[in-house]
């Protein structure tokens, strides 16, 4: 690379069409990717690709292939992936582009954090760049279900059941975004994010559509090397960068009302209570070709479950990782519309803790109201709260209080007493975590090892079958409560059973 410093003369070559004079230019014109790096369009790129496509690890590939899109400042790799994800979600930003058309670029994003310019909300990023705090403030703000998983807090089994739900669901409804520092991967430059549009099972390779396309183009990496590359410092928070999953609100009932039609407060409620995903495909022939022979086995139960879990493909994880996600987005939703922080978790109230995540001209009282959703910025209602603002104390404690009825108890309690949660990282070929949806920034590991004692349940209660596991009196959810009743359906509905 010649820098303007390093020019010190011109030279003049001789060309079949007559000499050319060649001048010092200052600046780089794109940089080569290091040998770790498969570059898209090179052979081996190419076959990968080929082999992906063939393997179902492209289908988040093409939704953001149409909607690529080069960041428009050397600092703005954050707003620039933001921009595509939301457009390949189809996610209308309910304000003009250009001309007639509603569209996002970095100059349509809107902010609802108080300390930004409603007008600037990417002020100082142009100096500074954009944290992984920051990123989520603007992807809520503009519309997404996003749910921030720091690196030091998840696992490498973790992330990879992020890459299987972003790159292999036929439904296309989940994005992954990754924050890492550039130079773990032998490039130069260090904070950096990009989506991720393809996985290549076998040899454990994701594709990175990178943002900086002036810099470098797309290319295959290994999971795990980008794994240790989200799990470094940020210097500017003190904190380890990570990876986050964003999705479309079901109905865009949640974090925007529409500027010509706004839902009321009661049937924003109801919408809550619906459901969050359907299946892509059923897991009924899974379970007749590869579970439904256990069941006439003479295992134990302990043996039993494990013995399901150990079979589970890709396609299961998958499936469990997107609909955790909504589980975990559905509870923190209904949390911030009911203010149960407030009343029945006895914590602070997030809107006093947190000012800075009102926008002014969204009233503080409990009830939005039509007036208050057709102001200037229509898209922010109280829903719109920072995924760190809300406790998971406050936001899941609802979760965890369907098992302390006691008709509820008795499954949650065998799988507390088996210590299930040692069990639900998948160990063949790739290690991967059952419930990549769920977010492990809780307040304690306890509560972690709570809510997967009750995700475990629900999953094994939706498992089961008139022809499996029928007669394992322990599975059967008849006498549990309505509550119960309905998480154990959606997740019925999220696996086609």
């Amino acid at each position: 690379m010649t820098s303007s410093k390093a020019c010190r003369s011109s030279t003049s070559l001789e060309q079949p069409y007559g000499n050319i004079s060649t001048r010092c230019t200052p600046g780089w014109h794109r940089r080569p990717l290091p040998k770790i790096a498969i570059p898209f369009n090179s052979d081996h790129g190419k076959r990968l690709f080929r082999e992906a496509l063939l393997t179902d690890g492209l289908h988040g590939y093409f939704s953001l292939a149409e909607t690529f899109h080069t960041q428009a400042e050397p600092s703005y790799c954050g707003p620039g992936t933001l921009c595509m994800v939301l457009n390949s979600l189809n996610i209308d930003p309910g304000t003009i582009w250009k001309g007639n058309w509603r569209y996002f670029d970095e100059h349509t994003l809107r902010t609802c954090d108080k300390r930004k310019p409603k007008e600037k909300p990417l002020e100082n990023v142009l100096e500074q760049g954009i944290t992984f705090e920051e990123f989520l403030y603007l992807a809520e703000c503009n519309g997404a279900s996003i749910i921030p998983y720091l690196a030091s807090n998840t696992t490498l089994a973790h992330f990879r059941s992020a890459i299987l739900a972003a790159c292999t669901r036929r439904l296309d409804d989940v994005r992954l975004v990754c924050s890492y520092n550039r130079s773990v991967l032998e490039q130069t430059g260090t904070g950096h994010f990009s989506p991720i549009a393809g996985y290549h099972v076998k040899e454990d390779l994701i594709l990175i559509l990178d943002v900086a396309r002036f810099k470098y183009p797309s290319h295959w990496i290994s999971a795990e090397l980008l794994w240790q590359s989200m799990c470094t410092i940020d210097p500017a928070t003190n904190k380890s960068r990570g990876f986050y999953l964003v999705a479309k609100w079901p109905r865009d009932f949640s974090t925007q009302c529409g500027v010509d039609n706004c839902e009321d407060d009661n049937e924003q409620n109801l919408a809550i209570e619906k459901r969050f995903c359907s299946s892509e495909e059923t897991l009924l022939l899974f379970i007749e070709n590869h579970l439904r022979p256990l069941a006439n086995s003479n295992l134990s139960f302990e043996s039993l479950v494990i013995t399901v879990l150990q079979a589970l493909p890709l396609v299961v994880i998958q499936q469990t990782t997107k609909w955790t996600f909504d589980v975990m987005q559905k509870y923190r939703l209904d949390a911030v519309s009911k203010s149960k922080c407030a009343q029945e978790c006895q914590c602070v109230n997030i809107f006093q803790s947190y000012p800075s995540f009102l926008p002014e001209n969204v009233s503080d009282n409990s009830v939005v109201d039509d007036a208050d959703c057709r102001k200037p910025c229509a898209r922010v209602t109280r829903s719109h709260v920072h995924a760190y603002a809300m406790p998971t104390r406050c936001a899941l404690a609802p979760f965890i209080e369907l098992f302390q009825i006691e008709s509820n108890r008795k499954l949650y309690e065998k799988f507390e007493q088996m210590n299930i949660e040692q069990y639900l990282t998948l160990t063949e070929n790739k290690p991967m975590y059952l419930f990549g949806g769920l977010s492990s920034m809780v307040d304690d590991n306890g509560m972690m090892k709570r809510i997967e004692y009750g995700l475990t349940a629900i999953f094994f209660y939706a498992l089961r079958t008139d022809t499996f596991l029928s007669s394992v009196g322990l599975l059967d959810s008849s006498n549990v409560s309505n509550e119960l009743k309905d998480e154990i359906n959606y997740a019925k509905a999220c696996f086609g059973l």
